[in-house]
């Protein structure tokens, strides 16, 4: 009997020890710096001049754009890797697409310092099809936060002495390891049919109720290079205000967690 017992002991521990290690899909999570953007179609390759960055929490992505004429473009969504090369992004809100449902099929490549991602149909024009290749270089990350994930504007106030006015942007934020990024597309005229779009770039720390924030690329250019200290509140785990205090007054923004 404790013959047998010791053989069953014995293959149990070989037939464990003969199964395929689990391959772990890799996690696309971080901050990336765009290093080139080609356009490549009809015979022609054609090298866009921008800065964007682009980061990844666990399921949601956003990247933002500033060309040299300082025009933006941008984009927030949802993705999932379905395998170590292809990553599916649906869009949520973008510069062009607006709130259209669409999805990108991009094509991953990993290097040792980021990745190379590729978007093949990204345009047709004249029976010609163009596929987009970006290059990007993965930026250190430091310490992750209750604020990590992302976040849509509620409601956003200017107060200015007595007088308080809402203000009425599409604005999302992200914040990811250390880095945040924000997006926002609002109204330049009374009548609300004129909008500009807008993004902020940076590094971050939390502290209890303090958030410190320092811009590093954007296309305001009052933000750039600027830091901030801003008391913020937490409603449970998804909802947050913050305030921010100037010589001029306060501006006040509601957010709450996309999930």
């Amino acid at each position: 009997m404790k013959k047998n017992i010791i053989v069953a002991v014995l293959l149990i521990v070989i037939i464990a020890g003969c199964k395929s290690p689990k391959t772990e899909t890799p996690t696309q999570a971080g901050t990336y710096k765009l290093d080139k953007q080609m356009v490549s179609g009809g015979g022609k390759d054609t090298v866009y001049a921008r800065k964007q960055m682009k980061i990844y929490t666990g399921s949601y992505f956003m990247y933002a754009a500033m060309a040299p004429d300082s025009s933006v473009g941008f984009g927030v969504g949802t993705y999932k890797m379905d395998s170590v090369n292809k990553i599916v992004e649906h869009n949520i809100y973008s510069s062009r697409l607006l709130d259209s449902s669409v999805n990108f099929n991009l094509a991953i490549s990993r290097t040792n310092d980021g990745y190379t991602q590729v978007i093949p149909g990204i345009v047709k024009v004249h029976n010609v099809s163009y596929k987009m290749i970006e290059n990007y270089t993965k930026v250190a990350a430091t310490d992750t936060s209750a604020l990590d994930g992302l976040w849509k504007m509620d409601a956003a106030y200017s107060v200015t002495g007595k007088d308080t006015v809402k203000q009425t942007p599409t604005q999302f934020k992200i914040f990811e390891s250390g880095h945040f990024m924000f997006i926002h597309r609002y109204p330049v005229n009374k009548e609300g049919n004129k909008f500009k779009n807008g993004f902020g770039y940076g590094v971050f720390s939390l502290k209890n109720d303090t958030l410190r924030e320092e811009d590093q690329l954007s296309n305001h250019a009052q933000l750039q290079n600027r830091k901030f200290v801003i008391k913020i509140t937490f409603n449970g785990n998804d909802e947050y205000s913050q305030v921010i205090k100037d010589s001029t007054g306060r501006s006040i923004e509601v957010y709450k967690r996309l999930k």
